[in-house]
């Protein structure tokens, strides 16, 4: 099966994709850790901390900008893990808030002390199920109160 190849949305054009979104994959090999979903309409990844409450000041700090950027991510919490997903529902594809917001993340991720080993990085699990199922529960969420 060929790898997944991102889709971008109609408002973010390949090439400026291609300029800023790549150093944030694993496969890149630039030290990214962000992982491109099957569809290519956008990019995941698991953050790991100490406790609890170094996770949910991270979770807290993200909410803030998402506030501050009116986007936000799919995301799931258990414990001292967050499962994240970054992609843009309205128009469809990856986004340059998406990009923004996933460099925000990495950088933040740092200020509360991500626990990361290289290799370490498991697909999936409990967090990415949960993301998966509410993901497309949660569908509607960018769509224009007067178009729903």
């Amino acid at each position: 099966m060929a790898a997944a190849q991102p889709v971008f949305s109609s408002n973010y054009t390949a090439e400026e994709g291609a300029k800023e979104f790549t150093s944030l994959l694993k496969s890149e090999g630039q030290g990214g850790r962000w992982t491109l979903i099957e569809s290519g309409k956008g990019i995941e990844r698991r953050f790991r901390f100490k406790g609890f409450k170094k996770c949910w000041g991270f979770m807290g700090t993200v909410a803030q900008e998402c506030i501050v950027q009116k986007h936000h991510p799919e995301w799931s919490n258990v414990y001292n893990t967050t499962f994240m997903r970054w992609t843009t529902h309205s128009p469809p594809g990856l986004s340059a808030k998406d990009v923004l917001m996933a460099r925000f993340c990495d950088e933040a991720a740092a200020t509360f002390g991500e626990v990361y080993e290289e290799g370490s990085e498991e697909e999936g699990g409990l967090g990415k199920d949960l993301v998966d199922r509410v993901g497309v529960e949660a569908g509607d969420c960018c769509v224009p109160k007067e178009k729903r």
